[in-house]
């Protein structure tokens, strides 16, 4: 039987998953932002994270990038750009 309505089936989940990871991994955003993300606005940012990426490579901007996987404290101690005081929405009060 076919079914009476137009959508994904649970088969067709890696359409979706595949976008959601990809924002997911390189672009920090959760699950959920990601998920209630409209699907132009998934791709435009997939998209935009692949033309860094073949920039970076390519060596067009000398290796330097922002993403968020070198973007970490040990990373940017070794580049001599560490932060001197934590931004003020990472500050955890006690």
């Amino acid at each position: 039987m076919v079914p009476a309505f137009f959508g994904l089936t649970p088969n067709d989940r890696e359409i979706y998953l595949e976008h959601i990871f990809l924002l997911m991994y390189y672009m920090g955003f959760s699950y959920g932002e990601a998920y209630d993300l409209p699907i132009q606005y998934r791709l435009w940012f997939i998209r935009r994270v692949g033309e860094e990426i073949n920039k970076s490579s390519s060596g067009e901007s000398g290796g330097n990038t922002r993403a968020a996987h070198d973007n970490s404290p040990q990373n940017r101690a070794l580049m001599n750009k560490h932060r001197h005081h934590v931004p003020a929405k990472l500050r955890r009060f006690t």
